[in-house]
């Protein structure tokens, strides 16, 4: 019983992974398990996150080592499940066994995985498709998130931009932490939702404010090196790169169709980036020159959101600190503020912006009045009469319209970002 306990305890936050290691089993078995499973898997999400209630306890690890081996297992694990689906959307296009993996898989073993598989539908590779793109979004902004955090450890760099490149993220190791976490909830931060923005916008200008960021960054950080931004040390070309080998294995296994999955992976990898980014500091304001808090992210305690997000959920904690590891991260039950729901239900929310606006306007006010410096309200204010949103655009808080409407201060730039 304590075995299991502790297995529990440090593999809680891995039920992604281990679900894709489920759906690369489930590639093998073929037939109507696989829509089965994917159908199970987006159920279970989502009725967990309604019903799971919350987790705001803290916890100790005495193996902690234990963590960095899970990770890296659940990079290799989702990698293979990404990898796997390229070979079913081959045979199944094509009619070919794709790199004579069939073949090999029965000559060592004696499984017959074409036969397997020979009765697959449309609706098999679509619950394949889902969920390889769930791997590829647990490997590229999950535990890809949190190894290229560990920026002092080369190991856990390369391998969250392995799991990226799977996803087409590899701009996020570079954006996200020197980008993005210094530049977070002022008008710089391409990845920070304004009010009255809704995620259909956002998702088009977080998107590709997101990619010129990640080439300004390279390309300062090689010209105060005196280097070529056009080399191979650019670390944005290699991601690309990365990406490119990934696009070229889809295309050998699966010819134009498999280019056509490896998009579609990454554009739902993009959606559920983009739809995390929208939520978790949408509204939030702060003085470029003032330093981070953990008023600054919406804040949420719900306990599958933890499972299954490698608890980048308690997002406060996370900004005000990125170099605490994931398991360490606090709940900040009052110190923070907190999302209107768990992760899942609060994408649903934003997904249709009059039910979105109508659950955060009452926290952004809420917000204003409590935790806002003075200064940070006259930026919420201004924010608000810009909104379009009636929830908040009286709320001025004293201060002239007309003056708010001109707006005091323009955006900052990356002369903000550390050198």
């Amino acid at each position: 019983m304590n075995a299991l306990k502790a297995t529990w305890k440090y593999g809680r936050f891995f039920l992604f992974p281990a679900m894709s290691l489920v759906a690369l089993i489930l590639f093998f078995v073929g037939g109507p398990v696989i829509t089965a499973f994917a159908v199970f898997m987006a159920a279970f999400i989502f009725l967990g996150d309604l019903f799971f209630g919350k987790d705001e306890g803290t916890y100790t690890y005495k193996q902690a080592w234990i963590f960095y081996p899970l990770q890296y297992t659940s990079q290799v694990v989702c990698a293979l499940t990404v990898m796997m689906f390229a070979w079913l959307l081959g045979y199944y296009a094509t009619g070919n066994d794709p790199f004579g993996f069939g073949g090999f898989v029965q000559s060592l073993t004696g499984y017959d995985l074409l036969a397997a598989n020979a009765q697959n539908t449309i609706w098999e590779m679509l619950g394949a498709l889902g969920l390889a793109a769930i791997a590829a979004t647990n490997a590229s902004i999950i535990v890809g998130h949190e190894l290229t955090h560990r920026t002092e450890n080369p190991v856990a760099v390369f391998m969250g931009r392995l799991g990226e490149a799977f996803g087409m993220f590899t701009l996020f190791s570079i954006r996200h932490p020197y980008g993005h976490h210094t530049l977070v909830c002022t008008p710089a931060d391409p990845a920070t939702s304004i009010r009255g923005e809704n995620y259909y916008h956002f998702l088009v200008r977080s998107t590709l404010g997101q990619y010129k960021m990640t080439w300004d960054l390279e390309k300062e950080r090689l010209n105060r090196m005196g280097e070529n931004h056009l080399s191979y040390k650019n670390r944005a070309i290699r991601g690309w790169l990365m990406e490119a080998a990934v696009a070229v294995f889809f295309m050998a296994a699966a010819g134009f169709v498999g280019l056509l999955g490896y998009l579609a992976i990454g554009f739902i990898a993009r959606n559920a980036l983009e739809l995390a980014n929208y939520m978790e500091h949408h509204g939030l304001v702060r003085v470029p020159t003032e330093p981070m808090h953990v008023r600054h992210a919406w804040n949420c305690n719900n306990r599958m959101s933890n499972w299954f997000l490698c608890a980048i959920n308690r997002h406060a904690h996370h900004h005000a600190d990125a170099s605490v590891e994931f398991w360490n991260l606090k709940p900040l039950v009052h110190e923070a503020p907190h999302a209107p729901a768990g992760y899942t239900t609060t994408f649903f929310y934003a997904l249709i912006p009059p039910l979105w606006f109508k659950k955060i306007s009452p926290l952004l006010l809420e917000w204003d009045r409590n935790m806002a410096s003075e200064a940070e309200r006259r930026l919420a204010a201004e924010q608000n009469v810009k909104s379009g949103v009636s929830y908040l655009e009286n709320e001025t808080y004293g201060y002239s319209r007309e003056e708010l409407l001109r707006g005091s201060q323009p955006p900052p730039d990356c002369s903000l970002l550390p050198a």
